[in-house]
């Protein structure tokens, strides 16, 4: 699987993208979840990566996640808090070895 990310957004934005679409890409898709669901616990975990390298995207991804409340999504975070850690985890420790390494980690 490829992902692209426009290059023309801000550098935050198109990290942003970037973790949402690795954390799709490890199976939380509408195919695994109810949509409500897949995007809840896509956008806590980008929450929780991105706050753990010092970006605050809070002021989006909060009000994208409640509008899901309505169908039911929040009980996502509650219900899939373990997934949510686990895969923020894995991308965390995806992005330190690329750094480290300056290479592409492998996520999988």
């Amino acid at each position: 699987m490829q992902i692209v990310v426009d290059t023309r957004g801000p550098a935050n934005a198109r990290l942003r993208t970037l973790v949402q679409e690795t954390i799709h890409a490890l199976g939380v898709d509408c195919q695994s979840y109810p949509r409500a669901h897949a995007e809840v616990i896509v956008d806590t975990t980008t929450l929780v990566v991105l706050g753990g390298l010092g970006l605050d995207v809070s002021g989006e991804i909060i009000p994208y996640v409640a509008g899901w409340g309505e169908d039911g999504g929040l009980d996502a975070v509650t219900e899939f808090a373990q997934l949510i850690d686990d895969l923020a985890r894995r991308v965390e420790t995806a992005l330190s070895t690329a750094g480290d390494n300056q290479q592409t980690a492998a996520i999988g």
